[in-house]
């Protein structure tokens, strides 16, 4: 009997774990816990920054320069190109005369 008790009693304690756990968890979650969250997060996080100032943030990691530098040279050189695409150009081009021409 004492071993059936002792597996009772390791049981229990396993199922009371679990339950305190999932409590836990299940006070994190909801609309008021989202709100108390949202409310402990620091001001000047990264997850609360938009747009440009995201970028700018993002730039500024060492390691992303090498993406930075790649990025801005690509940008530059379609600038470049588009500006070059003049209309002559375009009525000697192919794939422009085919998909874009007003007929």
């Amino acid at each position: 009997m004492s071993a059936d008790q002792a597996k009772f009693e390791e049981i229990n304690a396993y199922f009371k774990e679990r339950m305190a756990e999932s409590k836990k968890i299940w006070s994190t979650r909801g609309k008021e816990a989202r709100i108390a969250t949202v409310a402990k997060r620091p001001a000047d996080s990264w997850r609360s920054m938009r747009g440009m100032q995201l970028m700018v943030h993002e730039i500024s990691h060492v390691g992303n320069k090498p993406f930075a530098w790649g990025f801005a040279t690509i940008a530059v050189g379609a600038v470049y190109m588009q500006l070059k695409f003049t209309e002559e150009a375009r009525n000697g081009s192919d794939y422009w005369t085919l998909f874009h021409k007003k007929h």
